[in-house]
């Protein structure tokens, strides 16, 4: 258990399907955020949480306060290099600005091992979402592009 910077006690729970609608939502959130152009529906993105929960490949986890709530949640897997993958990490709003953040960033690391390293990705665009991962002690190490599809005549 950790806390953020004004106490409140933080720990990581396991997801369950019982929490698909929220971490579905809290997607949705990230996916807004973040400037995603992802167009899938809530729906869509409640089917695509499940089969992560089903598979072995994949960690969801929520990031709960003390009186259970969660504050955001973490989506990772190990890779074949034993690096750690976070795909998605999100706070949500009103819990944003009051050291959620980094206290959710340490306690992931704590439960994955000191060796262990994150990977993670962000959008080019996500200027805050670059700035946080910078506080949490991230570097930039390639930059991932694409074009647009050209037009035929």
């Amino acid at each position: 258990m950790n806390a953020n910077q004004d106490g409140t006690a933080l720990a990581w729970k396991s997801a369950s399907s019982a929490d698909l609608k929220l971490l579905a939502a809290m997607n949705r959130e990230l996916i807004e955020d973040e400037g995603s152009a992802n167009p899938m529906t809530d729906a869509e993105l409640e089917a695509r949480m499940s089969g992560w929960l089903d598979s072995s490949e994949w960690t969801a986890l929520l990031l709960c306060m003390g009186d259970g709530d969660a504050a955001g949640y973490a989506l990772y897997r190990r890779q074949d290099d034993g690096d750690v993958y976070l795909r998605q990490y999100l706070i949500r709003r009103p819990y944003r600005r009051a050291g959620f953040g980094l206290a959710g960033i340490a306690l992931l690391r704590e439960r994955l091992g000191p060796a262990c390293r994150l990977t993670i990705d962000v959008l080019a665009g996500n200027a805050r979402g670059i700035a946080f991962w910078e506080k949490a002690g991230f570097a930039a190490y390639s930059v991932h592009m694409k074009s647009s599809v050209q037009a035929t005549d």
